[in-house]
């Protein structure tokens, strides 16, 4: 079966002293260091910074380009993307998340791609949220759980709901996020259901665990089954591997 690549980067920015916030804006624009100097708290400063310093470096790393000359526009939602001069010579997709103290980006060519990142322990109030904003089958699934894996469950089908969103180029979408459905299967795949005018075939999902309280979920729109390579920026190079995918692999 074919394949294509899908890049996704995570980094730890919660230890991340001055001196590496000052070395990762060096490749910013002057728009986005503005941004980042807007921000009332220091920790949310230096995630932006090191989550965009961590964009340009990604998309470098699989171009020629140097991570100071890319150049981004937004689309009618908010969500960045190349400018269509830069996206002519390089059509390179890409999303950007991050949680306080952690950032992370994915990377492919030619298909749309979104990603997100959470704290397991940010799973309050589980069961109400997903009785309001997850499909009857999420929130019916979410109530067969054993208590003590409730949480973790929710922010699992949580991820895979933003990444699908953030790759449908929107943000969140209450109507949307009710039409779709994920399941975790017992033998660490997950299903897909979406309403009648998505085609679930296109659609390939992954789930990981970089640190045991943090899940990574990616989606990517593709007719190939995509090759997801995840690995640690400043880390010792090893990749890392899904924990649930919508394939077997």
């Amino acid at each position: 079966m074919d394949f294509h690549t899908v890049q996704i980067w995570y980094r730890e920015t919660i230890s991340l002293n001055a001196d590496a916030e000052q070395t990762a804006a060096r490749y910013l624009s002057i728009e986005e260091q503005d941004r980042a100097n807007r921000f009332h708290f220091r920790d949310d400063r230096r995630d932006f910074i090191i989550a965009h310093d961590l964009l340009r470096r990604a998309l470098s790393s699989v171009s020629d380009r140097s991570p100071a000359d890319w150049q981004f526009v937004k689309n009618e939602h908010g969500k960045p993307r190349l400018g269509d001069d830069v996206a002519k010579i390089n059509p390179l997709s890409f999303s950007l998340t991050h949680t306080r103290g952690c950032v992370a980006c994915a990377v492919t060519t030619n298909s749309p791609v979104g990603v997100d990142i959470e704290r397991v322990a940010r799973a309050n109030n589980a069961q109400e949220i997903a009785d309001r904003y997850f499909s009857d089958d999420e929130a019916n699934w979410l109530r067969k759980c054993q208590a003590d894996a409730l949480g973790l469950c929710f922010i699992e089908l949580w991820t895979l709901k933003e990444a699908f969103l953030k790759a449908n180029g929107i943000g969140w979408s209450q109507s949307l996020a009710k039409s779709i459905s994920f399941r975790l299967r017992d033998n660490a795949g997950i299903d897909f259901a979406p309403s009648c005018h998505i085609d679930r075939r296109e659609w390939h999902f992954a789930l990981f665990t970089p640190i045991p309280d943090l899940r990574i979920a990616v989606a990517v729109q593709s007719v190939l089954r995509p090759h997801f390579l995840m690995r640690q920026d400043g880390g010792d190079g090893h990749l890392l591997g899904a924990i649930r995918t919508s394939f077997s692999v």
